[in-house]
């Protein structure tokens, strides 16, 4: 069986191996797709691009200047891999600060890039927009929870377009609701497509159907 895309979590790898089946797939394939989607959703949600479309489409004409400029901001890599090394040349070329986090070392790409590897922690706590490109599997299941959203900054952004399951979505609801973060936008869902209106109907989050591929 040989996967494109990324990651294996759509596939029964325990039937494979009881099969003798073998499965591959192609690291990178479709990652600079994948990183230029992240890098809209962060122009978009910083803008508030898409809910003011919706108003000038209604016959308002809100002309309120609240955005902040990508170059200003603080970015922090969650999954510093294919993906993420892409989104991170993205972000440096409009003149963002890049922060990483991985359970690899990249070190010369660190090096390269300016890049500052850091804990998640601190990625959490630092970090404007926090763009998550790690694959799913056990260990990054619900990675990023109530309480890892709670040590995000009041105005940052979470962008997800990884996979489902990292982020727990009802988590993600709570705080978009409460304020505790400003705004998120997700591609991948746990469950697609995501059954919860009251979240796809929030101004603050954007929603896209598993398109990051291309």
């Amino acid at each position: 069986v040989s996967k494109y895309g990324v990651g294996l979590d759509t596939l029964d790898l325990e039937a494979a191996r009881r099969h003798n089946v073998v499965v591959r797939w192609t690291p990178g394939v479709n990652s600079q797709a994948v990183a230029e989607l992240a890098v809209a959703f962060m122009v978009a949600l910083s803008r508030d691009i898409i809910p003011l479309a919706d108003e000038v489409r209604a016959g308002r004409w809100p002309h309120h200047r609240n955005g902040r400029q990508l170059s200003s901001a603080v970015v922090g890599i969650l999954g510093c891999g294919h993906v993420g090394q892409r989104v991170t040349r993205i972000c440096g070329a409009f003149g963002a600060r890049v922060l990483a986090h991985d359970i690899r070392t990249y070190e010369a790409f660190y090096r390269e890039t300016s890049v500052q590897p850091v804990p998640l922690e601190l990625l959490l706590r630092e970090s404007d927009v926090v763009t998550i490109h790690v694959p799913l599997d056990r260990s990054t299941r619900g990675l990023i929870g109530a309480a890892e959203l709670g040590l995000m900054k009041p105005d940052a952004l979470l962008v997800n377009t990884a996979r489902g399951g990292i982020v727990d979505e009802g988590a993600l609801k709570g705080a978009l609701l409460a304020g505790q973060i400003a705004g998120a936008a997700f591609d991948v869902f746990a469950e697609e497509p995501p059954t919860d209106p009251e979240l796809l109907g929030l101004r603050n989050f954007i929603a896209t159907p598993h398109i990051g591929g291309g």
